[in-house]
């Protein structure tokens, strides 16, 4: 799923609407719309906000979709396992990243890219 879609899940789960949801986080709704479109996305500390406030974690709406999981290509949340770090891995290559917010910038660029790819087709 691309993050638009999470946002949109996410913020329909914890029962919020656009305009309620972008009033509590001091956005505009034509901004909301936008991220739920696919047409921007959060930056960082947008990101951990949204979070925060859907109760949920920033790699939960960054998420992975099964496209991805089946091309191979994964990220590790920020946690235990990582150090603490962002981390993100695709076909071969391993990404480490802050938890800042030029580190979750860089950890959506680089998410939404791979869930634009196409899988390769499996014979």
């Amino acid at each position: 799923m691309a993050i638009s879609s999470n946002i949109r899940r996410v913020r329909k789960n914890a029962g919020f609407t656009q305009i309620e949801l972008a009033a509590k986080m001091g956005i505009s709704i034509a901004t909301l719309r936008r991220w739920e479109a696919g047409e921007t996305t959060p930056t960082g500390s947008r990101m951990m906000e949204l979070a925060e406030l859907l109760g949920v974690s920033p790699e939960e709406i960054v998420g992975e979709d099964e496209q991805s999981k089946r091309a191979g290509r994964a990220y590790l949340p920020a946690d235990e396992r990582s150090g603490g770090m962002l981390v993100f891995e695709a076909g071969g290559t391993r990404i480490e990243l802050p938890p800042t917010d030029k580190g979750y910038e860089i950890f959506n660029r680089l998410v939404e890219n791979m869930m634009t790819r196409k899988a390769p087709q499996q014979s």
